[in-house]
């Protein structure tokens, strides 16, 4: 069944790179209403500025409100000469457009302020305009004049696009440096844990000496919890191992004598003797093999009492040991000796156990 739950690593990277994430995105919602807010204000400023400059050409001729500003003039008021500019002037007293473009100024957005901002379309354009009112005086009379100067918003539009877009890639930049920058971070990380992961992956899987490596203090605590579970293993294979020769010794002797017994209470032709003798030989027989069993489990091995064996010399003492009971029950035997040495990591008398398992079975089942 496939593990669903999720790797350190992914964790680890998703927890540093969605907190960034969203705090860019967030970061730059606030830069773009912040951005279009200051730079809005900026050419607002511009506009009002414009529009100033108009004022100063009303002037008063013969009780009348006059315009003396050339066609141009307006072209050079604005923010760099660039988009549709327009404007007009109306004489309030007279209801009059004095200068300018008609039906520009909308009076109901006016009002009774004395200046206002707003978003309107005129020739098929989308400008930003400002309307404000001024007044000159002139022999006891007040004459009252509306000021309206609109330019279109394609500059005002650039100029906040390309500082959103300095903006977008910058913090783009600095999310994937940082993102690359946590893969490594992560990957450096989690090496030591990689690296007891290898380690373990690499030993035998009958290895139960304790695991040993520079780790760090977070990994450290898990490498003891490791040793610890090995020294258990250990300890429960030393018990069996104890178990089993306290059970040999406590089998074995109650069948010898039980042998002893029988050969004194029975004469060696004796077929009840005959009889016994060879159940008890069997059951002689089955307990030494539960208790080779026992012994050579590869689940209760312990490689802590392996050592370099001469296997070449250690058969050929096992066959000149082993010939008289061979030919004791009538079978042939025959050793060929090998001429080089071989040395093998292994335990001396479980080799012999196994190579005592294949004559006894040899001899008992022939």
């Amino acid at each position: 069944m496939k593990n669903k739950t999720q790797s350190i690593r992914s964790r680890l990277l998703i927890w540093l790179t969605l907190p960034l994430i969203i705090f860019t995105i967030a970061m730059f919602v606030y830069k773009y209403f912040e951005t279009n807010k200051k730079v809005n204000a900026f050419f607002d400023n511009t506009l009002y500025a414009t529009g100033k400059s108009i004022e100063n050409s009303i002037g008063i001729e013969y009780g009348l409100l006059i315009v003396d500003l050339p066609y141009f003039a307006i072209d050079l008021l604005s923010s760099d000469g660039e988009g549709y500019v327009f404007y007009s002037v109306i004489d309030v007293n007279r209801d009059k457009l004095l200068v300018g473009y008609k039906g520009l100024f909308i009076k109901e957005l006016l009002g009774n302020k004395e200046k206002v901002f707003y978003n309107t379309v005129y020739a098929g354009a989308q400008l930003r305009a400002v309307s404000f009112k001024t007044s000159l005086s002139s022999a006891g009379k007040t004459y009252n004049a509306i000021i309206t100067i609109a330019e279109s918003t394609e500059n005002r539009s650039f100029v906040i696009n390309d500082i959103l877009s300095s903006i977008f890639i910058l913090m783009t930049a600095v999310v994937g440096f940082t993102i690359i920058t946590s893969l490594i971070a992560v990957s450096k990380g989690l090496s030591p844990l990689n690296y007891l992961q290898n380690l373990i992956k690499k030993r035998d899987s009958r290895d139960l000496k304790p695991v040993s490596f520079d780790a760090p203090k977070e990994v450290e605590v898990m490498v003891n919890s490791i040793n610890l579970l090995l020294q258990r293993s250990r300890d429960n294979i030393e018990y069996i191992e104890q178990f089993n020769s306290d059970v040999s010794h406590q089998l074995r002797t109650p069948i010898a004598e039980l042998k002893m017994k029988l050969e004194l209470a029975f004469e060696k032709e004796d077929k009840d003797y005959i009889a016994l003798t060879a159940l008890v030989n069997s059951m002689a027989h089955i307990t030494e093999q539960l208790l080779l069993y026992a012994k050579t489990n590869p689940n209760t091995l312990n490689l802590n009492r392996f050592e370099k064996v001469n296997l070449s010399k250690l058969c050929k003492e096992y066959a000149l040991k082993t010939a008289p009971r061979v030919y004791e029950k009538g079978f042939e035997f025959a050793y060929e000796s090998l001429d080089e040495d071989i040395f093998i990591s292994a335990d001396f008398i479980m080799i012999e156990s196994m190579l005592d398992n294949i004559i006894n079975n040899s001899l008992y089942y022939a």
